[in-house]
C-alpha cells in the first residue's frame, strides 16, 4: 500500500498535517473582518447605474429571450455587480495578542510542514 502522493512516506504524517493546517488556518481566518465600502466611477456612486443595465437587460429578455443585447446587459451588469463586490472587500486582522498570533501562523507552518513531509519517501 503506497502512502501519501504515491510515495511511501505515510498517510498518517499526511493527514496529521493536513489536520493542523486546517485548526491553524481555520485559527487565523476567523481573527479576520471583511467589510465593504462604496464603490464610485469618476467620483459618483456606479451602484445605481449598473442596477439600471441589469433591469433594462432583464427587462428586454423577458420582452424577446433571444436578444443577444438583452443577454450582454444582464450578463455583463450582474458581472460587474459581483466584481465590485469584490474588488471593494477591505479586510482587517482583528488585534490579537502575540502568543495567539505564534500558534496560528507556526500551526499552518508545521502543518504545512508534514504534509510535504509525506510525500517523501521513508528511505530519505
Amino acid at each position: 500500500m503506497r502512502g501519501a502522493g504515491g510515495t511511501p512516506g505515510g498517510i498518517g504524517m499526511f493527514l496529521l498535517g493536513v489536520c493542523i493546517t486546517a485548526v491553524g488556518a481555520y485559527m487565523f481566518l476567523s481573527r479576520v473582518d471583511v467589510t465593504l465600502h462604496r464603490w464610485y466611477l469618476w467620483g459618483y456612486d456606479a451602484h445605481g447605474a449598473i442596477l439600471i443595465a441589469f433591469a433594462l437587460g432583464l427587462g428586454i429578455l423577458f420582452f424577446n429571450a433571444r436578444n443577444v443585447a438583452g443577454w450582454i446587459l444582464t450578463l455583463g451588469s450582474l458581472a460587474a455587480i459581483i466584481l465590485s463586490i469584490v474588488v471593494n472587500l477591505d479586510f482587517y486582522f482583528r488585534p490579537t495578542n502575540l502568543t495567539t498570533t505564534l500558534l496560528m501562523i507556526g500551526s499552518i507552518g508545521i502543518g504545512l510542514g508534514l504534509v510535504f513531509r509525506s510525500f517523501r519517501s521513508a528511505s530519505g
